[in-house]
């Protein structure tokens, strides 16, 4: 054989073997990146009425509630779960705990169950009143902000180590360099935490701000001036592919419904980019995130042809403001939080309110073809008024588990009545079927699955029952 043929026949099977091991790369990439699930929180519903977890796959389908919320551990949860290193997921509630008022929670989605880890209400001198989540950092401790409390009574900023599920209090605002925080704080790769703060500062419009988690030192960067943005509520900062820094404020601006803005930290530069003029959106209480076009995309809470809000984009390098979607009440409105631009690509967000019920939706963005499609439509049943950003984190529960909701249940509201019961299903096209006390049939109708129906029953007696196919009967006092 000669030393050609040799080398045709090695580098034919170098090739075999290159593309056998490509086939399978791509395969385990393939598998890998199927592999995730998409959570959120719903603040009210559920089968307590105190909120819910909720989760979905990578595209946004097959939801599942995978946690109602018990008032005596925590209630109607605020912002965005976090997913920490043990595998759990850690929040924060508005309600419940002791005084029925705030705590931090841990979830974890492997065995159901929900922790209060620290009553923030029981000791309101290191931090109470958290309106958002927290995030992780590089050493795996979870940082997060509180609006109320603290040794000045304006705020702390707390680290949660979920080893230990240990709470502390590492530096509390004031109002001379920045008060009342109400968003989310990030780390960028000089180790130093940065967010921002509603109130406070020379002007009571907020600061710009980075905490060393280190040496525990607290630096004040921009005070807002409400000419050029004021008050940022929701949203935290995010540093962009050029290095900047990009944020919303709920005000200022010229006139007055907010602005985007950038900051850069090397010179200390703050540049308002766009005013909000009620048209193109207002209050914009949302984070911005750059998706993979380089482009940022956030949402207002209001404003826009229907005045419920809109879906935005920014093009850093042109300066150019896009208005993508006019969110209305058919399909959701007054979004409260930002987007998450998931693995498949697409953008995924909720809105506090509008959809069928009233209740909010989830929905995802498809930042190619410009195509917005709603895909849940919350509801008393799953969850209602859903107050977060989805975060999308590795497989944590096996899509194919059922839904506390699967099986067939009946929710009818209100007890008692007087002239309409509003009657919600999580059977698919299940017969509802109203019967008096002795079991003679009333009336009888057919629900779609999550959806709320409305029925008359002005001239029902005082007493009868409800019952779907496969449920039990509940009885219903008509006033």
């Amino acid at each position: 054989m000669s030393n050609i043929t040799s080398l045709i026949l090695i580098t034919k099977k170098m090739k075999t073997k290159f593309y056998a091991l490509f086939l399978l790369c791509t395969i385990a990439a393939l598998s890998t990146s199927a592999q995730t699930q998409l959570w959120g929180t719903a603040t009210h519903g559920g089968a307590t009425g105190q909120g819910t977890i909720f989760s979905a796959d990578q595209y946004g389908n097959n939801f599942h509630v995978e946690y109602s919320l018990v008032n005596a551990l925590g209630a109607w949860p605020n912002g965005s779960p976090v997913l920490a290193d043990n595998h759990k997921l850690y929040g924060v509630t508005e309600l419940g705990g002791f005084g029925d008022s705030c705590v931090v929670y841990s979830y974890d989605p492997l065995t159901g169950t929900f922790t209060d880890i620290h009553d923030l209400y029981q000791y309101i001198q290191f931090g109470y009143n958290a309106k958002s989540g927290m995030f992780k950092s590089e050493n795996g401790m979870l940082y997060g902000l509180t609006s109320n409390g603290g040794l000045n009574g304006s705020g702390v900023i707390y680290q949660v180590d979920p080893f230990t599920d240990t709470y502390t209090d590492i530096y509390d605002f004031n109002m001379t360099d920045g008060a009342n925080p109400w968003g989310t704080l990030i780390q960028l790769l000089d180790g130093k935490l940065y967010g921002m703060t509603q109130s406070g500062g020379a002007n009571n419009a907020g600061v710009i701000f980075s905490f060393d988690p280190v040496t525990m030192v607290y630096t004040k960067l921009y005070v807002f001036d409400y000419v050029n943005g004021g008050n940022p509520t929701y949203g935290k900062l995010m540093q962009a592919s050029d290095g900047k820094l990009y944020g919303t404020t709920q005000g200022g601006g010229n006139n007055s419904d907010g602005v985007i803005f950038s900051f850069d930290i090397a010179s200390g530069v703050y540049t308002k980019l766009h005013d909000f003029n009620g048209t193109n959106g207002m209050y914009p209480n949302a984070s911005l995130i750059q998706a993979t076009n380089g482009k940022l995309y956030g949402m207002t809470a209001n404003g826009g042809s229907y005045y419920n809000g809109v879906l935005y984009s920014y093009e850093i390098g042109t300066s150019t403001f896009s208005k993508l979607y006019d969110f209305n009440s058919i399909d959701g409105s007054n979004p409260k939080r930002g987007v998450t631009q998931a693995s498949s690509g697409k953008l995924h967000g909720t809105t506090y309110s509008g959809g069928t019920s009233g209740a909010g939706v989830a929905f995802s963005y498809d930042i190619l073809t410009g195509t917005y499609t709603k895909q849940v439509d919350f509801n008393l049943l799953i969850g209602a008024g859903p107050d977060c950003e989805i975060i999308e984190t590795p497989m944590l529960t096996p899509l194919s588990v059922p839904s506390l909701y699967t099986q067939a249940e009946v929710l009818v509201g209100p007890n008692p009545v007087t002239d309409y019961l509003t009657i919600t299903a999580s059977d698919k096209n299940d017969v509802i079927t109203i019967t008096n006390v002795l079991g003679d049939e009333l009336a009888s109708v057919q629900v779609s699955s999550f959806s709320d129906t409305k029925l008359d029953i002005s001239e029902f007696p005082s007493v009868f029952f409800v019952r779907g196919q496969n449920s039990v009967a509940k009885k219903i006092v008509r006033q």
